[in-house]
């Protein structure tokens, strides 16, 4: 288990590796959990994108800018809230190309 602070939070959350936030603030892999898609923004099922965080003017969505990252208040609520997690690229539907990228959080977990 390794101890998480709203400074190491991105470095522990790259793309598509879920993980797991503890009551004790620690965070540690979760095996057997996978990354769901993300395409056009759409929520995947059996996850909810945390929104609000986004500092992209006139926007308060849950898809992020590739220059914003996991920290300030973002880290701070994840750290805050017991529970799984993982950062997701956000493809186009019709085009592969990443618009974005977003954090969710796994419904219904018995942290």
């Amino acid at each position: 288990m390794t101890a998480a602070t709203i400074d190491t939070l991105n470095d522990m959350m790259e793309f598509d590796h879920v993980i797991r936030v503890h009551a004790d603030g620690t965070v540690t892999d979760e095996p057997g959990v996978y990354a769901p898609d993300l395409h056009d923004d759409d929520e995947p099922i059996g996850w909810t994108l945390l929104d609000g965080y986004s500092g992209q003017y006139g926007y308060s969505g849950p898809i992020m800018h590739a220059s914003e990252y996991i920290g300030g208040g973002l880290a701070r609520d994840i750290l805050a809230t017991p529970g799984v997690y993982v950062a997701l690229v956000n493809y186009l539907s019709d085009d592969e190309e990443p618009e974005g990228w977003a954090v969710a959080r796994k419904d219904d977990d018995a942290s």
